[in-house]
């Protein structure tokens, strides 16, 4: 408790023995978040592949044995496999089979899924730490307890273990990283209005494309965080210069769609679907779990499937969700008046449009963990922001440190018994069906009707 009292304190008379352990030092920042990284991964350097679970052809293709031959790498950039245009990420796969001497070593693709996942967290913490800098209306000190506990709970949340575990998930955590660097990138624009630094955000983010299509959301995010830095949208420099990123967009949507057409998945082909009405219920559905899982990771799983098939009705209690989101919306009302809360909404949001079902998807899961990787940032970034305000009353300051001590210590220790699930897919095959017989269980129990023994079929 009193490291992490010395840690959040504001004192700037620190011993010197002390003056390491702060959130303002750059390196403590970086190694702290780190070693809390390795510490709840440590498990996956000895994770094999799951040969059972999409690594099978995601990772185990023709893309990643043909090596960096000319032709192999023009076909990796143009193009798609099964559905999927991700050439940034099958070149990370491709790279780390010819590093381990042309073999398919899975501790060279596990550390590489975290390092990158460290990075990420690394970056989101400059990420917060950039905005709430740039919007001119946070202490100081507040600037540096918020960034480090966003950072901190990211590094610790088992909703991220899926993207750093499972190695066929690595897409998100590439896009990631160059999306984040793309939003930090930005900030040097917004700083010092240099052209060239908007031509770094503009390759970000077509390097970002490259690794998951979830990349496009960037110039909603841009625009976001110009009116969190007031900028005015009045402004015709502001909007002249998001031309390319809407044109790029553009582009890529169409790549996407078309990579799934060519699969026969997606929306450019003619097949049954869900009715829209029912795609705006399972959107309400996916973003109350998003948001729940967020705050209080319980009963993660590795698929949650859709509750009912093409062509028959949404069970009843399914009905509820888009209630929900209008009777929370109208209860929260007045916490809306504060510009943060918009952010966070509105990032979350932004960050999961394209995954809520109401643009139809080739997907078989209502919600993933892993869709939920960047839009989190704006959920831990609101509990750090009330965290801050709530240390900085002296009458309930230990108190409140104590209440978050435990929750990360929760989340840290559900992380690390977590990642060990995705060890080889005898283990996670042998959870997931477990998870099944459990859920037809309650479903059984709660509404009176027989398990569907056919999903494991």
């Amino acid at each position: 408790m009193s490291t992490i009292t010395q840690v959040f304190s504001q004192d700037e008379r620190k011993p010197a023995l002390l003056s390491f352990v702060s959130i303002r030092n750059p390196f403590f920042v970086v190694i702290s978040l780190a070693l809390v990284s390795l510490l709840v991964y440590q498990s996956v350097f000895t994770h094999q592949f799951q040969i059972k679970w999409d690594d099978q052809w995601v990772v185990f293709n023709n893309y990643t044995e043909d090596g960096l031959a000319w032709s192999n790498l023009r076909d990796i950039f143009t193009e798609s496999y099964k559905g999927q245009y991700a050439p940034l990420n099958q070149l990370s796969y491709t790279l780390l089979y010819v590093a381990a001497g042309n073999n398919y070593n899975p501790v060279w693709f596990h550390t590489f899924s975290f390092i990158i996942h460290t990075g990420n967290i690394i970056l989101a913490f400059y990420f917060v730490k950039n905005l709430l800098t740039h919007s001119n209306s946070v202490q100081p000190a507040s600037i540096y307890t918020i960034s480090y506990c966003t950072a901190f709970i990211m590094a610790v949340h088992p909703f991220v273990v899926e993207s750093v575990a499972w190695m066929a998930a690595s897409k998100i955590l590439i896009y990631s990283f160059f999306y984040l660097l793309a939003l930090n990138s930005y900030f040097k624009y917004l700083q010092t209005k240099n052209i060239w630094w908007l031509m770094v955000v503009l390759t970000l983010f077509i390097l970002s494309f490259g690794g998951k299509e979830q990349a496009v959301t960037l110039p909603a995010c841009l625009l976001l965080i110009d009116y969190m830095a007031n900028r005015s949208f009045k402004s015709t420099r502001l909007w002249v210069e998001k031309i390319p990123f809407i044109v790029l967009t553009l582009i890529f949507g169409y790549i996407t769609m078309l990579g799934q057409k060519v699969f026969g998945v997606g929306v450019l082909t003619v097949g049954r679907s869900y009715p829209f009405y029912q795609n705006v219920i399972f959107g309400c559905y996916a973003l109350t779990e998003y948001t729940v899982k967020c705050l209080v990771p319980v009963k993660l799983n590795f698929v949650y499937l859709f509750p009912n098939v093409v062509g028959t009705p949404v069970p009843l209690r399914f009905w509820m969700y888009p209630a929900v989101i209008v009777i929370a919306l109208v209860t929260l009302r007045d916490m809306f008046k504060n510009r943060w809360v918009v952010f966070t909404v509105a990032f979350f949001i932004i960050h999961l449009a394209v995954v809520l079902h109401i643009i139809p998807m080739s997907r078989f899961s209502i919600v993933a963990d892993r869709y939920a990787y960047i839009a989190s940032i704006a959920v831990f970034f609101l509990i750090s922001y009330y965290l801050d305000k709530a240390i900085r009353c002296v009458k309930h300051r230990n108190p409140v440190i104590g209440l978050f001590v435990l929750y990360i210590t929760y989340l840290g220790a559900y992380t690390f018994e977590r990642a060990k699930l995705w060890r080889d897919s005898d283990v996670l095959k042998k959870e997931f069906f477990n998870k099944l017989d459990q859920q037809a269980l309650e479903n059984e129990q709660k509404l009176k009707v027989q398990p569907n023994n056919q999903i494991r079929k």
